[in-house]
């Protein structure tokens, strides 16, 4: 009787643990229901039409140039300036068809490796996880960085970047600092000494005689950020202008050299020059998603509203229903 009594004692006897709290269920009823449909219609376009106005501000220019540069070459890519640019301005490159969300290319990088946690020998389980490329098939060094990811970074390089109006020729400057998450460059991706002796035995700074990028290149971060969708562009640089525009009837030229292949799986290449707004850059499918999500609430609203007019339902009298736990059951 007693170890019975102590087994009672021991059992939890706080409210939440004995899932004794408060609780409150609507009933929905037909005017609840309807009401709520109502308020979401409303709340929903007005968001969507402030989302669109404020991407409608932003000033965004698209331009290919796989198909104007050949491979291995370097030429001049001109935007056309038809709308004022005011700072910041953002420059991307844009690349279709990559698929960067594929299941054995995301798995394929050794996060420890980047933060800089070198394992000097030659089967080294930090970068196991970096397979089906984690040495270089000439030397059987470790690759630094190794992996799909890193492996095939995006290597194309813009130069001499100009905006031209009246004949008169302005020289950009642009920068890639902080063009990567903050969070990456302070502790993500991390370099090491790659001079000693050592690292030199171990690992291999470059595969078939291309020179690999290291981990705090900002290019490199943000390339290594993978991407969710096979169509993508990623930030390559911040240009800085001060208080000054970049003005309407006025031409952007940067000087390309075209590296990285594109042909073999079909994709294109371009660069992109935007401003931004409060919510980021253009951004038209999150305004139309709102806007979308409110006017099928307003049909459903309607739809309820007139079945509650023609053939409404008669709800029970709720004060016969019985909450009270004293009761017995027969």
């Amino acid at each position: 009787m007693d170890s019975k009594k102590k087994d009672k004692e021991k059992l939890p006897t706080s409210s939440f643990q004995q899932q004794n709290l408060k609780a409150w269920q609507p009933l929905l009823t037909p005017k609840l229901v309807i009401t709520t449909f109502w308020l979401i219609s409303v709340v929903f376009s007005i968001i969507g039409a402030v989302v669109l106005t404020a991407s409608a501000t932003v000033v965004e220019y698209t331009v290919r140039y796989d198909n104007k540069i050949g491979l291995k070459e370097t030429g001049n890519v001109t935007i056309a300036i038809d709308r004022d640019m005011h700072p910041p301005i953002f420059f991307y490159y844009q690349l279709t068809d990559f698929y960067q969300n594929h299941r054995r290319y995301v798995k394929s990088r050794s996060d420890a490796q980047l933060r800089g946690e070198l394992d000097y020998t030659k089967s080294s389980p930090t970068t196991s996880s970096c397979e089906p490329l984690e040495k270089d098939p000439e030397s059987g060094k470790i690759l630094y960085p190794c992996g799909l990811i890193a492996n095939s970074f995006f290597n194309d390089t813009f130069n001499y970047p100009v905006f031209e109006k009246n004949g008169i020729k302005t020289q950009v400057q642009w920068t890639k600092k902080n063009i990567a998450w903050k969070s990456d460059i302070e502790k993500k991706f991390v370099n090491v000494d790659t001079s000693t002796k050592e690292f030199n035995d171990t690992y291999s700074r470059t595969r078939s005689g291309v020179l690999l990028p290291m981990p705090e290149d900002e290019d490199f971060i943000v390339w290594m950020r993978t991407a969710g969708l096979p169509n993508f562009k990623k930030l390559n640089k911040r240009i800085e202008l001060g208080h000054v525009k970049i003005p309407a009837g006025s031409t952007f030229v940067v000087s390309i050299t075209n590296e990285f292949p594109v042909k073999e799986f079909g994709g294109t290449k371009s660069i992109v020059l935007s401003t931004t707004s409060w919510i980021g850059g253009k951004n038209e499918f999150l305004g139309w998603a709102y806007i979308t999500v409110g006017i099928l609430c307003f049909i459903l609203a309607v739809a309820f509203c007139c079945k509650n007019i023609h053939s409404p339902r008669r709800l029970g009298d709720m004060t016969y229903f019985q909450f009270s736990g004293n009761r017995g059951h027969n």
